[in-house]
């Protein structure tokens, strides 16, 4: 697992530490995470059993790591959330939420809270990666896009310490940046993200 920080700009008014455990570098590219892919499962053309050893996957490697940032970071208690996909959730079915499913299976195992439905995405917005979902629709990321289509949970994040996870981050898409100051915006204390993978800069 390896450190890196999350620069303030004009989504995020200050710098935040990031954990990421290895790098994405293209799908199908020698040592790329391609499991962070298929669960995705974009097109629906994965079952939930299709995705058995993607999930241990991501749940062994997020276990390890998440222990090993509680301790390094020395929290009590803290709360693990996750970053919505772009989608409402309603849009899509339950194999295509296996990553969020995986993340939720550790936090009920760790000494942490599960805040795995803390913040809910109820209205679309356009997703940013390569692969397309059939109908796209909804903003790109802009300041705020987290509070107008997101529903969260404030009493249960209110001044906790939170592990946002996300399955990769892209350093100018700025969803994560805008998430993590809306956690604050809403009073948790302080935020640390982690992600399976970080595209390289």
């Amino acid at each position: 697992m390896k450190k890196f920080t999350i620069s303030q700009n004009s989504y995020l008014d200050k710098d935040i530490q990031g954990y990421y455990h290895c790098d994405y570098v293209g799908y199908g590219q020698k040592e790329n995470p391609n499991f962070i892919n298929r669960l995705k499962n974009m097109t629906k053309s994965h079952s939930e059993l299709d995705l058995v050893q993607d999930f241990v996957e991501v749940a062994e490697i997020a276990s390890k790591d998440l222990q090993l940032l509680i301790e390094q970071e020395n929290f009590k208690n803290p709360i693990v959330c996750v970053i919505p996909r772009s989608k409402a959730e309603k849009h899509y079915s339950q194999n295509q939420l296996m990553f969020k499913k995986a993340i939720s299976s550790i936090a009920d195992k760790l000494a942490v809270i599960n805040g795995t439905n803390a913040i809910k995405r109820i209205e679309d917005t356009r997703t940013t990666h390569d692969w397309r979902l059939e109908h796209n629709t909804g903003d790109l990321p802009y300041k705020g896009i987290t509070k107008d289509t997101c529903e969260i949970d404030k009493n249960k994040i209110y001044k906790k310490d939170i592990i946002l996870v996300d399955d990769i981050y892209t350093k100018n898409i700025n969803v994560a940046e805008d998430c993590i100051q809306t956690l604050f915006d809403f009073g948790v204390r302080n935020v640390i993200l982690y992600v399976i993978a970080k595209t390289r800069d």
